[in-house]
């Protein structure tokens, strides 16, 4: 995820020979994780369940490359318990995306920035 001053040097330096124009505004917007609010858990759990629907796989295959059982996989995915956040690490290389991608945040920082170049 990019940070909000690495946003802002990138559009900066798309656009800094552009010598035609005197003043060029740009809005910026994008979200971002509040960490320090912490994980919405349930939530979470839905998203690591959903990507395993989309990528197919089975209790068993999830089971073995976690080292335990497919009851306990099984029980996490519809029972309501998690799984250990050690195994997100495991998980996020059999789906294919990022830890970050599996975890969803309590809250999202929303930023605005106006900049102006002259």
């Amino acid at each position: 995820m990019m940070n909000g001053y690495n946003k802002i040097i990138e559009i900066l330096e798309k656009n800094r020979f552009r010598s035609d124009l005197e003043r060029i505004y740009y809005t910026l917007s994008w979200e971002e994780p509040d960490r320090i609010k912490g994980l919405d858990l349930e939530a979470t759990k839905k998203r690591v369940c959903e990507l395993i629907k989309i990528r197919g796989l089975k209790d068993k295959i999830i089971a073995d490359k976690l080292g335990i059982t497919p009851q306990a996989v099984n029980k996490w995915r519809h029972k309501g318990t998690f799984f250990v956040i050690e195994n997100l690490y495991v998980l996020s290389g059999l789906l294919d995306v990022s830890v970050d991608d599996l975890l969803v945040p309590v809250a999202v920082k929303k930023w605005n920035v106006l900049i102006e170049v002259r």
